[in-house]
């Protein structure tokens, strides 16, 4: 991408260095400058190859275009996006008790790819909050809405959905008004603002605005949009393609019109069927079995969860080709089956001729009606799984009737009983009440057509609708002999677009209420969703009176708060965002309480930079987040050198004053994703996709009130970046909770950097860091020739961008020669040490080598230098 050239320096206006009496740092060597560059950017550190090919290049602009190409990575959108997640509060999970997952994976990527394609931060703003109004709003604009979709899920039972859905309004203006305005405004849910000029009921004009969407604490987190991938899309594309081929084949297709004649002639000659007198009648559970007029048997007594009846039945033909099941809906009850509702699960129909011999072949099944997922097919298709079987959901409220085709005709059977086995599995009750069987020994039995195409059976052919002719022709399709093969094709391909729908990701979205089912907005009184203030009465939505007017022309929904957000009146947007990138490149904002720009804030270092930086980012930069980024890290003040002085320690610890660069314990993410690189263990493609399980501490999952484990990843997706990790907030990667990221429940702006023992024995022992220690000894042997040293002085390299130095290399040694000795001595310690989790050393590589200098990368991991952005 095109950068304005040439930027200012920024030293302009860092005045407070020679009012202080001090110089700037000199610039810091090209090994820290890359690899300080590199972190801020990408996230991971440099390659040794980056390295040296920056520290060989002499031109002027060598700098600039390190800066650009690490600008153009893929992996700049996946580093700056996690900061926008924690302000975000994305997780995979809807948090609260339960805690179960949640498909919110493709916003994340959307955030990625903003940021990738340099998204001005005002179409940023606006896709986020309320790119759902747009007039014809893109899939991604509608994705972008999940920011506000983040907010927390209550699937306890015994919960009020209105609590939590008020609830996650709330948290919407909160975060709103943090993450653009840099204002608490949470602390006026409850009352008036004690420090800010933020009244009590300006709060809930605010919550107006977010209060017209059609979420509401549902346990399916609707509304929600199918958010196939790219390969996805194409294959749903061609799947759609082949359905309609087929659909068309269906009304103008010369083997199905010839099907469909034939049937209509065979319908002039019903299907003659013989009602079997039942006798002997079992239910397997110890309910009661009962033969009633005309061969009607019925089921009483308690209900059992599953059941398998077996019923004899006379043969009184001489021939027999198929059976009729007629489920027969009970009188004032819902449907045929026990269940409450009146469904049942035929999981699987059997035809024997004595109570222990083989099932006899049958050729197919078909139905009056089919529920979906639960086909005719499936009671035919020899797995008897609660899964795989025949039901009639929604349709209970009429009988329905079943017929099954034998492969070969039955013969010599007359006067001899026939076994018929029915087998329940399915579970909750789902058994038959009410049904009847019957025989026949036609040669082409057909299916009792239903009242729909009985009605089509009164009109002649040729007057037939499209629609009709279709219909007429499902039928037909499911009891043509002829058809079969045809049949099967279309039901391949709809099992395929069935299966593919349910495999195909979602994504949350906002989605606004109808005018008509607008919500009345009232106060809460003490912040309770159950104290609205009548007296007040309801309020439309509004900004706060002290801060810029809401504009005349703007809408006043979503829309039209984005316009006030981004106002050019607007001092705050600009001010907010420059400050937190400021952050991110030099350790401290220029505001330092980055998440409160209100009274009790403090004030800015370096007042005319903040102003100047927010006006030129918002006006001369359009709102280019890279081009504020390149403006940064191409200052002087940027490239200084992080070298301390007992003076500036004394003068300025916090670097207040710029005289230096500062050093920063890299980010959770960082720590795990550089050590995974030097390793050669990171996996950087492909960009995006669902999240993914490190390994995770024996016992971790499941906890209280879990149904559900996620196991950990395999193969590429355990060594995926960071960003990708399965953010669970009631399990929250405990690599990264040590590391101070947060459990995402609430906006975060910033995150605090502690210093605890707990992090020094994660880093020590954690499988993840042990296992790229391993990686990384193997790199030195296979890289570094067999003399120790140089094994040792190259993963110090791949790890640090520089040589040791003699006394580094000294200690590196001893260590090395010390594990060496020990694990001559224990050959299992040393093949834990060298192969756990890793596997398998390469053939011909040494185990006790491998295992020293595992040990001795373990160390070079850990180094201070290593941990920490120079």
């Amino acid at each position: 991408m095109q950068f304005k050239k040439p930027y200012p320096d920024l030293r302009a206006f860092i005045q407070r260095l020679e009012d202080e009496g001090l110089a700037p740092s000199p610039e810091a060597d090209r090994r820290t400058l890359l690899r300080r560059l590199s972190l801020d950017l990408t996230g991971l550190a440099p390659t040794l190859e980056e390295v040296e090919a920056f520290v060989q290049d002499e031109g002027p602009d060598a700098y600039e275009k390190v800066v650009d190409r690490l600008l153009a990575s893929p992996q700049f959108g996946e580093h700056q996006a996690q900061g926008w997640l924690d302000i975000a509060r994305y997780a995979d999970s809807q948090g609260f008790e339960k805690d179960q997952p949640r498909t919110m994976w493709r916003y994340r990527e959307w955030v990625i790819d903003a940021f990738n394609a340099d998204m001005p931060f005002d179409i940023f703003t606006g896709d986020q909050i309320a790119g759902d109004l747009n007039e014809k709003p893109s899939f991604e604009q509608l994705v972008a809405t999940g920011f506000h979709r983040n907010t927390q899920t209550n699937t306890e039972g015994g919960t009020d959905n209105e609590e939590f859905r008020s609830a996650a309004v709330i948290d919407r203006v909160n975060t709103t008004m943090q993450a653009w305005m840099g204002l608490t405004a949470g602390c006026t849910q409850c009352h008036s603002h004690k420090f800010d000029p933020i009244s009590h009921e300006e709060y809930y004009s605010l919550y107006a605005f977010f209060n017209q969407t059609q979420d509401a604490d549902l346990d399916d987190d609707s509304p929600f949009i199918s958010a196939p991938s790219p390969e996805q899309a194409a294959e749903v594309e061609r799947l759609d393609e082949a359905y309609e081929a087929l659909e068309t084949r269906l009304t103008e297709g010369e083997d199905v019109l010839d099907a469909v004649a034939e049937w209509l002639e065979q319908t002039d000659h019903p299907t003659k069927w013989k009602t079997s007198e039942p006798f002997a009648l079992k239910a397997e559970s110890g309910a009661t079995l009962t033969a009633e007029e005309n061969g009607l048997i019925v089921a009483a007594g308690e209900v059992p969860q599953t059941d398998t009846y077996t019923i004899k039945v006379d043969c009184d033909l001489a021939t027999v080709t198929a059976l009729k099941l007629e489920v027969i809906k009970r009188p004032d009850q819902p449907g045929p089956g026990r269940t409450a509702h009146g469904n049942f699960v035929l999981n699987e129909l059997e035809i024997r001729l004595t109570p222990n011999g083989e099932a006899l072949p049958l050729r197919s099944a078909s139905a009056t009606f089919e529920q979906v997922d639960y086909p005719i097919a499936a009671a035919i298709d020899k797995n008897a799984a609660g899964n795989s079987g025949w039901a009639i959901s929604p349709a209970y409220d009429r009988d329905h009737t079943a017929v099954f085709r034998l492969g070969e005709p039955l013969k010599g059977q007359k006067g001899l009983p026939l076994h018929v086995t029915l087998r329940q599995t399915h579970g909750t009750m789902h058994v038959l009440q009410r049904f009847r069987l019957s025989l026949t020994g036609d040669p082409f039995p057909i299916l009792p057509p239903s009242e729909e195409i009985q009605a089509l059976l009164a009109i002649p052919f040729e007057q037939l609708d499209i629609d009709q002719r279709r219909a007429l022709a499902r039928h037909v399709l499911k009891v043509s002999e002829s058809l079969a093969p045809l049949h099967e094709e279309i039901e391949a391909v709809a099992d395929e677009r069935s299966s593919l729908a349910m495999a195909r990701p979602t994504a949350l979205v906002m989605k606004a209420l109808p005018q008509d089912q607008h919500r009345e907005t009232r106060l809460f009184l003490g912040g309770n969703f159950l104290t609205p203030d009548t007296e007040l009465g309801t309020l439309e939505p509004n900004v706060p009176a002290a801060l810029h007017p809401f504009p005349m022309d703007a809408p006043r929904d979503r829309r039209g708060l984005t316009t006030w957000l981004l106002h050019e009146d607007n001092p705050l947007t600009a001010r907010v965002q420059v400050n937190r990138t400021w952050e991110q490149c030099f350790g401290n904002g220029l505001v330092q309480t980055t998440d409160d720009f209100g009274v009790q804030g403090t004030r800015p270092t370096h007042p005319k930079l903040l102003d100047w930086l927010a006006l030129h980012w918002q006006k001369d930069l359009a709102w280019s987040q890279k081009s504020l980024l390149r403006l940064l890290v191409t200052s002087s003040t940027y490239r200084q050198s992080s070298a301390n002085s007992p003076e500036l320690l004394e003068r300025d610890p916090r670097n207040t004053l710029l005289a230096r660069a500062s050093r920063l314990r890299l980010s959770a993410e960082q720590l795990r994703d550089q050590t995974l690189r030097v390793a050669g263990l990171l996996q950087l493609h492909p960009l995006g996709g669902p999240s993914v399980t490190p390994y995770l501490p024996d016992g971790m999952l499941p906890q209280a009130f879990d149904s559900y484990i996620q196991p950990v990843s395999t193969g590429a997706d355990l060594h995926r970046r960071g960003i990708y990790t399965l953010w669970r907030r009631t399990g929250h990667y405990p690599t990264f909770a040590t590391f101070d990221a947060p459990s995402r429940e609430t906006c975060t702006i910033t995150r605090e950097r502690s210093n605890t023992p707990l992090q020094a024995l994660v880093l020590l022992n954690d499988t993840v860091f042990v296992e790229a220690a391993q990686a990384l000894a193997r790199r030195a042997i296979e890289e570094a020739g067999e003399d120790p040293a140089d094994r040792l002085s190259h993963a110090f390299r791949l790890a640090l961008a520089r040589s040791p130095k003699s006394d580094e290399l000294k200690v590196l040694q001893g260590v090395y020669d010390r594990a060496e000795a020990d694990y001559a001595a224990d050959p299992k310690a040393a093949q834990e040490m060298a192969t756990m989790p890793l596997g398998p050393l390469a053939e011909g590589m040494p185990l006790t080598e491998a295992a020293a200098l595992t040990v001795a990368s373990n160390v070079i991991l850990n180094l201070d230098e290593f941990i920490t952005r120079p």
